[in-house]
């Protein structure tokens, strides 16, 4: 084929998120001689105004096309779709979650356009969630490519009887030059307005059920009553903000545990924080360990998805079991007790990053990939 290979991102999304993350390095670093790409994001009518998405994607000045419905699953949402790869003349249809995994193959054997997913990680917090995950795993057998972003979910599709041939292992990484420290520390108090003078116990994400936001409160309130001095912050927005704000009011922790809510630069936030701590009860592969230890932040995680395959425990940070407040707290008050020795992890840690992890290595992992399938479609 003339010309560049053109591959077109589907998304349902309304933060960019960690995946989303991913995406939009990926089209500031591709090699856009040989490939060009656009993004496809669904949009239901009820939204109010532009999501952070498509407002983040159109700064970068990658093309970005909304696909319109009426309710979140409308069927008619995969002939927008098919609309799409035939006015473009889509070479590569690449897709990322349950939803647009779904209708993305849909629209792709209808077009006969080759298909990649990126399969970040399953959620599973409702019935219909897991039934979703259910025919996920079972549809990946029709792509032509899937990516996993750590070996445990690799090892899940074997075993789902998907061919091995056509599951590549792709982790996440970091545009490294993105995260260093260039200011004191003082910007999350700024933000709030209100003092803050212990040592900073963070966790930055979406507040969802599978983040284990609740297990970070527990311990949170376990350190506190054993004596530490220590100031607890949960950044991010999400399902879980109402509960985890209950929380923290029923049990008198309001002047040491602060729900900030969305903060858009998880650089500054991190420059704050004296530990990051992970509380997870499932992952895909955390961009936020990547970009802890890159700002020499130290880490405790719960041991869960690709987690393991960046810290090894006790090494570059400290691994504890998911849904384990206590033990959580324990590693919490260790930190406190010494925290020079996990200033040490940490950049131990940030080496791993920046030898394992690098952005740029990904996009020309993830170019080869492109330039596979497209070789294997034209000797079909």
């Amino acid at each position: 084929m003339s010309g560049p290979i053109r591959v077109m991102h589907l998304r349902d999304t309304y933060e960019v998120g960690g995946p989303g993350k991913t995406i939009l390095e990926t089209g500031s670093h591709i090699d856009k001689s040989l490939f060009s790409m656009s993004i496809a994001v669904f949009a239901n009518g009820a939204d109010a105004g532009e999501s952070p998405f498509v407002s983040e994607t159109k700064s970068r000045g990658i093309p970005v096309h909304e696909i319109q419905s009426r309710c979140r699953y409308d069927p008619r949402v995969i002939l927008g779709i098919v609309s799409l790869v035939k006015k473009f003349n889509i070479d590569i249809l690449h897709t990322h979650e349950a939803k647009s995994d779904l209708l993305g193959c849909l629209a792709a054997k209808i077009t006969h356009t080759p298909i990649v997913s990126t399969m970040h990680g399953w959620i599973t917090n409702s019935r219909k969630q897991k039934i979703y995950t259910k025919i996920d795993k079972k549809i990946a057998r029709y792509f032509d490519r899937v990516i996993v972003v750590n070996a445990q979910m690799r090892d899940v599709l074997l075993q789902e009887g998907i061919p091995d041939g056509i599951i590549s292992l792709l982790h996440n990484c970091i545009v490294k030059e993105n995260y260093y420290r260039d200011q004191p520390k003082g910007y999350i108090r700024r933000y709030l307005g209100k003092e803050i003078r212990y040592p900073v116990i963070g966790t930055l994400g979406r507040l969802s059920p599978e983040k284990g936001h609740v297990d970070f409160v527990d311990a949170a309130s376990i350190v506190l009553t054993r004596g530490y001095k220590a100031h607890f912050v949960i950044v991010g927005d999400g399902p879980e903000a109402g509960k985890i704000a209950g929380m923290i009011s029923e049990r008198g922790l309001g002047s040491h545990v602060t729900l900030t809510g969305y903060l858009r630069d998880p650089r500054r936030v991190l420059q704050d924080f004296d530990l990051m701590v992970l509380p997870s009860l499932s992952e895909g592969f955390p961009n936020v360990v990547l970009e802890a230890l890159l700002m020499e932040v130290p880490v405790i995680s719960t041991d869960v998805g690709g987690v393991p395959e960046i810290i090894r425990g006790g090494e570059e940070g400290i691994l504890i079991p998911p849904g384990d407040p206590e033990t959580m707290a324990c590693a919490i008050a260790a930190f406190l007790d010494d925290p020079e020795k996990h200033n040490r992890m940490a950049l131990q840690g940030k080496k791993i990053v920046e030898d394992r992890f690098d952005f740029r290595s990904r996009t020309r992992k993830l170019e080869n990939i492109y330039t596979e399938v497209m070789e294997k479609e034209m000797i079909r």
